[in-house]
């Protein structure tokens, strides 16, 4: 506001500038009056229309408040609101002196015309460009919200009639400016010489040239003004459309006129946050399963496929020991906290390895590795193993200072094929793994509970291991496993 109204009073002592000098040099009537005269003329016309700006002004900004909600709702017209008032202003200025020097001076009705048309032709420019700065502001003011504003309706006026009008008016008052001079002032040559009177010619050439460079500068400026709205405008969307392609969708593109742009403005900010939803499920999605099986699911045609497709890859089960005790010494909400500090230590470990978190079972969890086409999907199983039991360790190191009682888990592993993909019905699925490879993945685990070693390996994820890793597991001879014709050979490993 007050850097407006400095904008405003710095374009009326500039304007009161020119129409002095108007005065002195072209205008023949004037020549009677000091140029103090003519500037105390200007001046006070100019006050009383700064006056009158000023309380226009403020009840357009009293209009913006909505009293039903205490918000601010945009108004988009608001430059060319701003724009009438500064032509109304700037219309009572030229009405003002030509009134004055009519009273004062007994002026011809055809010199005070000349003024009113003088101070048209500076408020047509000098308003024009007060109103794209203000639309400027704007522009500036929504591209830094954080969400996009409630708008009041208005006019839709696309940019090729925006743009057409514009040029057809600054031609316009060309012309008719330069035209009606011309006619007026050769209308008074005539008169003169019909009087056998005499006349400068040179009045008339300057205040032709005068006037020809005001309208040239102040066409000038207004278009420059207008272009830098316009290139403001498209970098705005650029670089929202930018930023959607790096993956914000945060942004938006602010909605700052009734034409094209805003067209684009809204069916683009419709984009974006049809993404966002969709980031936001897939995030929700997520968290229920694994990121790599939800974006597997939502990239299915429908997303209703059942059925599944074959694989080979490491399966790791691990479960709680002893929880069932643990339970009843603590309140649930204790153990849920319990159980959400190791599930989460589990995925940590799990993602870590580029492994894919099943399922939770009760106290237990189901992970796969090597369904995204790792090359290594036994020696990440094992190392997630590791893992989840260093991270145990620390976790009874907590719970030890809580005052709780210590956990234990069993693990057990196996590498075979399996089929991945959606079980059940269309109107209720899970993607989950099934096949001999996950039953003999769980079996292990439950065998752990007999076994010296808490992290049990089949023979064919040992065989994919390296040779180093290897050294460091122990065989534990061969157990009969439930569902399994043959005994199956068992390797352990240690919590190193």
């Amino acid at each position: 506001m007050l850097r407006e109204t400095a904008k405003t009073a710095l374009v009326y002592l500039l304007s009161i500038g020119l129409l002095s000098y108007y005065g002195i040099e072209v205008c023949p009537f004037l020549e009677s009056m000091t140029a103090q005269q003519l500037i105390g003329i200007h001046a006070g016309a100019f006050l009383i229309g700064f006056a009158c700006r000023m309380l226009l002004v403020y009840r357009l900004r009293c209009q913006e408040a909505v009293p039903d909600e205490w918000e601010y709702e945009i108004d988009l017209e608001r430059p060319w609101k701003y724009l009438q008032v500064d032509l109304g202003c700037w219309l009572l200025i030229g009405l003002l002196v030509t009134a004055w020097n009519s009273a004062a001076y007994d002026f011809p009705v055809g010199s005070g015309l000349k003024v009113v048309l003088g101070c048209l032709t500076l408020g047509v420019f000098t308003s024009t460009s007060l109103a794209l700065d203000i639309e400027r502001e704007l522009i500036h003011c929504l591209s830094e919200a954080t969400k996009p504003a409630h708008f009041k309706s208005g006019r839709f006026l696309s940019i090729t009639t925006k743009f057409l009008l514009f040029i057809g008016l600054c031609i316009g008052v060309i012309c008719m400016i330069l035209l009606l001079l011309i006619y007026k002032d050769f209308q008074y040559v005539i008169e003169q010489f019909s009087r056998d009177e005499p006349f400068q010619f040179s009045w008339i050439v300057r205040e032709i040239l005068f006037v020809f460079a005001v309208l040239l500068t102040g066409t000038v400026v207004v278009l420059r003004k207008y272009s830098r709205n316009l290139r403001l405008m498209f970098d705005l969307q650029l670089n929202a459309l930018g930023a959607v392609g790096s993956g914000d969708y945060e942004s938006f593109v602010p909605v700052v006129s009734r034409d094209e742009f805003s067209v684009i403005a809204e069916q683009t900010n419709d984009m974006i946050a049809g993404l966002r939803e969709k980031e936001r499920v897939e995030k929700i999605f997520g968290k229920y399963v694994s990121a790599p099986v939800a974006q597997e699911i939502l990239n299915q045609e429908g997303g209703d496929i059942l059925g599944g497709r074959e694989a080979h890859a490491a399966v790791l089960f691990t479960d709680l020991r002893n929880f069932t005790p643990f339970s009843e010494r603590c309140s649930p909400p204790e153990v849920i906290q319990v159980l959400n500090e190791y599930f989460g230590m589990v995925v940590d470990a799990v993602h870590h390895q580029r492994g894919i978190l099943d399922k939770f079972i009760g106290d237990a969890a189901m992970a796969v590795f090597g369904l995204d086409g790792g090359e290594k999907p036994c020696v990440e199983a094992v190392a997630a193993a590791a893992e989840i039991r260093r991270g145990l360790a620390v976790l009874n190191q907590r719970l030890e200072e809580r005052g709780l009682p210590p956990l234990e888990c069993g693990i057990g592993i196996h590498f075979g094929p399996l089929v991945a993909g959606n079980i059940g019905s269309r109107e209720r699925m899970e993607y989950t793994v099934i096949g001999d490879t996950v039953n003999t993945a769980s079996r292990l685990e439950q065998l752990t509970k007999n076994l010296p070693a808490s992290v049990a390996l089949s023979e064919e994820v040992v065989l994919h291991l390296e040779e180093d890793v290897r050294s460091q597991l122990q065989h534990l001879g061969e157990h009969q496993l439930k569902g399994k014709a043959a005994p199956l050979p068992v390797y352990g490993m240690s919590d190193l």
